[in-house]
């Protein structure tokens, strides 16, 4: 699972959009990872990190997504990768869960 969430960083960092906005690919990725990281200590962590990362297959990486919508869902991404596994949700994360 750390894998993934290792993974949707490195795509992040190569996303081909203009500095500060988010492709709709990199805000899926970005957010698959956390969820994967968020739910790997539990029984169907495998298959809720697969079910979430299929969701990115559909996703553009040209199209930008809203800058506040995507700061808010990226903010809360990243305080789910700093958590273990089974944490309670982070403040970044009230209304994004």
């Amino acid at each position: 699972m750390l894998f993934a969430a290792a993974a949707a960083f490195v795509l992040s960092t190569s996303a081909g959009t203009r500095p500060n906005t988010y492709s709709e690919r990199w805000l899926c990725d970005l957010w698959a990872g956390a969820q994967c990281h968020a739910t790997s200590c539990q029984k169907d962590g495998k298959d809720r990190c697969s079910a979430v990362s299929k969701q990115c297959k559909e996703t553009s990486r040209h199209v930008t997504v809203d800058g506040a919508r995507a700061d808010k869902k990226a903010a809360c991404a990243r305080a789910l990768l700093k958590q273990d596994c089974g944490s309670a949700k982070p403040p970044e994360c009230d209304g994004q869960l």
